[in-house]
């Protein structure tokens, strides 16, 4: 059974969130940065940032992407990364589909995880009847051959 170091949810929310705003070399800018962003701007991208993050979970949550939200994630993605328009909605689709992706695959190894345990339990518990059985069966035997021992 494969086990996840703890944090893997937190570890592949930042891969996600990585992979979408990562700036593409031959891209520039088009908020003119100038290379040091000031507190105040990256405050805003911080909390631009845990935004879409908020409209991706909503989203898996949801089971779907409305036109809207993702018209916003990629404005926002095509701000900070430079990418055109039709770019950045490509990519907010495509990581979008990596989580759903990732999002299905665990939900099925979720239920063949608690299949086999199911299984398992019951596999169990079959034997643990049959043991008291067993052990009720031949408790009886050695009482009545205790018995006939002692009227002799």
């Amino acid at each position: 059974m494969e086990r996840l170091p703890s944090g893997a949810t937190e570890i592949f929310a930042a891969f996600l969130h990585d992979s979408l705003f990562r700036k593409d070399p031959s891209a520039t800018p088009s908020s003119g940065a100038t290379g040091q962003a000031d507190a105040s701007q990256a405050t805003s991208d911080r909390a631009t940032t845990a935004e879409v993050g908020r409209i991706f979970a909503n989203a898996l949550r949801t089971g779907t992407l409305s036109a809207e939200d993702n018209r916003y994630a990629s404005q926002v993605v095509a701000q900070r990364t430079g990418l055109s328009q039709q770019d950045a909605e490509k990519r907010v689709n495509d990581v979008y589909s990596r989580a759903k992706a990732a999002l299905e695959e665990t939900k099925t190894k979720a239920k063949a995880m608690a299949d086999s345990a199911r299984k398992a339990t019951a596999y169990g518990s079959l034997w643990i009847f049959i043991s008291l059985v067993v052990g009720a069966l031949f408790a009886s035997y050695c009482a009545t051959v205790g018995g006939r021992q002692r009227d002799l």
